[in-house]
């Protein structure tokens, strides 16, 4: 099924004329993300200048098929601007491969157990017992089960994406501080108000933001996109509900358009 949502006014402008469209989590659910794209292309405008694609994090584990998904956002989509951003699914992963001798095991069996197991069965290459394997061969098997291109391209996520007054954030900001110090944070630190893992402080903050920044948003599933003044999230259980929204922004209108596996 394929909903597209009449467009309405929001506070959220990106640049002119620039198509800014954000996509919540895929988790791995590449037929959700192929069946998505016809839908993104019948809701941007003709007159738009440039397509951004943003694709808000945790964009592996859990589905099935995180390396089909990596590598069609690699090769590219049309000829749209795709801007993948770091959730807190690649912040383990990363952690795991940048991970000093004595926490690997411990940051092994996070990324492991949060979702990674299925993204290592999609890789199709067996990765040894860490319980009988040497730190450096385990790793070794898991940087050659991913491949150079794949890592790289996890390195290069971004933390967010500002565009006009919009921010597309993995999980959002900590509203107690500025926008810039939230960004200070590098991409592998483990606070707690991170800005792949915040929730609650984020969540419950009912004021504006700095300078009426409006917050697009994955990280939280709700059975539908939350709109609020000053936010909007978007994860939608690709793999809890089948579930894949998004929503377009351009000038002064926002549209929210989803897709589900009741096809």
């Amino acid at each position: 099924m394929e909903i597209i949502r009449n467009a309405c006014p929001v506070p959220a402008i990106a640049e002119k004329d620039v198509a800014l469209v954000a996509v919540g989590d895929i988790h791995g659910r590449f037929d959700l993300l192929v069946r998505i794209l016809p839908t993104i292309k019948k809701v941007i405008p003709p007159a738009c200048k440039r397509v951004d694609l943003v694709l808000l994090g945790d964009i592996i584990d859990r589905g099935d098929a995180a390396i089909e998904v990596l590598d069609l956002i690699r090769e590219g989509i049309n000829d749209w601007n795709i801007i993948p951003l770091m959730g807190n699914h690649e912040q383990l992963l990363l952690r795991v491969l940048n991970a000093d001798m004595a926490n690997y095991r411990m940051q092994w069996a996070l990324w492991r157990g949060n979702g990674g197991l299925s993204t290592l069965e999609n890789l199709n290459i067996k990765i040894p017992p860490i319980a009988q394997t040497p730190i450096y061969e385990h790793r070794k098997a898991l940087v050659k089960a991913l491949g150079p291109q794949r890592i790289e391209q996890l390195n290069t996520f971004a933390s967010h994406y500002k565009s006009g007054n919009i921010l597309c954030v993995h999980a959002g900001i900590d509203p107690t501080i500025s926008i810039e110090d939230n960004f200070n944070a590098t991409k592998l630190s483990t606070h707690p108000k991170h800005w792949a893992w915040i929730r609650d402080e984020f969540l419950e903050h009912t004021g504006p933001f700095e300078d009426g920044t409006f917050i697009v948003h994955g990280h939280t599933v709700l059975p539908d996109p939350v709109l609020e003044p000053h936010r909007i999230g978007l994860d939608t259980g690709a793999c809890l509900y089948g579930v894949l929204s998004g929503a377009l922004f351009f000038n002064s209108e926002m549209t929210v358009f989803q897709v589900t596996t009741d096809q």
